[in-house]
């Protein structure tokens, strides 16, 4: 038996450095950490930080309570999905109430 009902929500790991500031050098980051989530791989315009409109290439959600993970960080997707690092371009929190699914945190990626 799953233990967490919404488990299967959030199938693959990710891996999350998440950006904590701006050095001399470029952005600096946390140590990597995994983040289970839900991958999809679709291109869309989103909004950025600054307001601009950029494309992102997939979006992954995960539990509402994940702390935050700011544009600027990166993310490496699992293998099945290329394994490849991408960016955090924008993220955003979606509550839909009593809806059919669950609330999410969501990050859109380069």
């Amino acid at each position: 038996m799953v233990s967490d009902p919404l488990a299967v929500w959030w199938a693959w790991p990710v891996r999350v450095a998440r950006k904590v500031a701006d050095g001399p050098y470029g952005p600096v980051h946390a140590d990597p950490v995994t983040v289970m989530g839900k991958i999809t791989a679709k291109r869309k315009k989103v909004l950025a930080p600054d307001g601009s409109e950029v494309i992102s290439e997939a979006r992954v959600s995960m539990p509402a309570t994940t702390a935050l993970i700011p544009p600027g960080s990166l993310v490496t997707l699992p293998a099945e999905f290329g394994g490849r690092e991408c960016e955090v371009l924008a993220e955003q929190l979606h509550h839909d109430g009593l809806g059919r699914t669950p609330n999410f945190y969501s990050i859109d990626l380069t």
